[in-house]
């Protein structure tokens, strides 16, 4: 199994979120990038396969403030030699396509091939609906809105712009929102016909391409969280994308795995039963288990019940048949309840974790961090156990 740790990554102590406003606080900042920055130096060499930023936007309480996962992936990974830096996710939705692509190819270039690429729709409105002016989208839950169907439609033109500018040396697309390159666009150079491709003797521009490609070839691995749906579990096994499983009902993540085993063999990919799929879970380690879940609770105990439980996250925990409303309501003792907590001393993570394989077999384990809420000797005391009594036993 590959380990990648998650990083929000929240600015800022418990108390000083508290307080508000932590986000725009200069000091809280630096404080993150050095605690961040010594968290996954000691996981290169510890082992860890990789480390991920989400990419949110407009963060002034302190608690996602990770606007750019591909500029925190280049300061990170300029730090280490083995570990993999990647997102996830980036929204491609509100995304220029063939900036985010030249971007990507870039970190892959600079890291030589020690990333993954991670894609998203987008859900948080605040920003979403704000950055998405542009093409006239915005953030969805995916409630099979208007919204949410062109959100959908954006992500997946977005998605194919992504893949040729990768794979191909010059390219065209014509689409609901893009034409590439734009009708009759003359730009009449020579130095196109004797040295590039893409344009016509007189002139007129027909294809583009963009450089440099990716390190990595066909392109880097690449990444969807966090998904409750089949459909998008079936979408990720045709295009050979990894998704990331936020449920956590054993039942409905045994039907996901096995829709999108079912899937990868309809377009020929013969996966085995978890094969290139994660799942994602909060988790802290300590060698005293009350400890570990005091801490637990200052970081996702916190963090979900004020953040994500009321945008509608407890979804997450529906079980399978189950019919109604899940509210917001929630404390750190439901999220162990709900089994979402992979907290406790090495013993007990690890009986957590081979019941997660026996059950579902993921190639991919996503451990949440948290910087800031979480102090950072807890944190790497945290690490420091994953790497001598967890990864031994379940590392590939």
């Amino acid at each position: 199994m590959k380990f990648i740790l998650f990083y929000l990554p929240s600015v800022g102590t418990l108390s000083q979120t508290r307080k508000g406003m932590a986000g725009i606080n200069t000091q809280n900042y630096q404080n993150m990038l050095w605690q961040v920055s010594e968290q996954i130096k000691f996981a290169d060499k510890a082992g860890f396969w990789g480390a991920a930023f989400t990419e949110h936007h407009f963060h002034i309480e302190g608690i996602e403030q990770s606007n750019n996962p591909i500029l925190l992936g280049l300061y990170f990974g300029m730090q280490t030699t083995r570990i993999r830096l990647g997102q996830m996710a980036n929204v491609i939705p509100f995304h220029n396509p063939l900036r985010l692509a030249e971007d990507m190819a870039m970190l892959d270039q600079m890291l030589q091939g020690r990333t993954f690429f991670g894609i998203a729709r987008g859900y948080q409105k605040r920003w979403a609906d704000v950055l998405g002016q542009t093409y006239g989208v915005g953030g969805t839950m995916s409630d099979k809105s208007e919204v949410d169907a062109k959100n959908r439609r954006l992500f997946l033109e977005h998605y194919e712009i992504i893949k040729k500018a990768w794979t191909t040396d010059v390219f065209s697309h014509k689409s609901e929102h893009w034409t590439i390159p734009p009708e009759n666009l003359n730009f009449g150079h020579e130095v196109v016909t004797k040295y590039g491709k893409g344009q016509t003797p007189e002139g007129i521009v027909t294809q583009i391409g963009t450089a440099p490609k990716t390190f990595q070839k066909p392109h880097p691995p690449i990444f969807q969280p966090f998904s409750f749906s089949e459909d998008t579990f079936r979408f990720c096994a045709r295009e050979g994308i990894a998704p990331f499983a936020l449920a956590t009902d054993d039942d409905t993540l045994s039907d996901l795995f096995r829709a999108y085993q079912e899937e990868a063999a309809a377009a020929g990919r013969d996966y085995a039963l978890g094969q290139n799929i994660g799942i994602f879970r909060d988790t802290l380690v300590l060698e005293d288990a009350a400890e570990a879940h005091k801490y637990a609770a200052m970081g996702n105990g916190f963090v979900w019940p004020e953040w994500f439980a009321p945008i509608g996250f407890n979804e997450a925990f529906r079980k399978k048949g189950e019919t109604g409303r899940i509210g917001p309501e929630c404390d750190y003792n439901y999220l162990v309840e709900k089994g979402f907590e992979f907290v406790g001393n090495p013993d007990q993570v690890n009986r957590q974790i081979e019941n997660m394989v026996k059950k579902h077999n993921p190639e991919y384990f996503l451990m949440w961090q948290y910087p800031g809420p979480i102090p950072h000797h807890i944190q790497m005391r945290n690490l420091e156990l994953w790497a001598t009594e967890i990864l031994p036993n379940w590392n590939d």
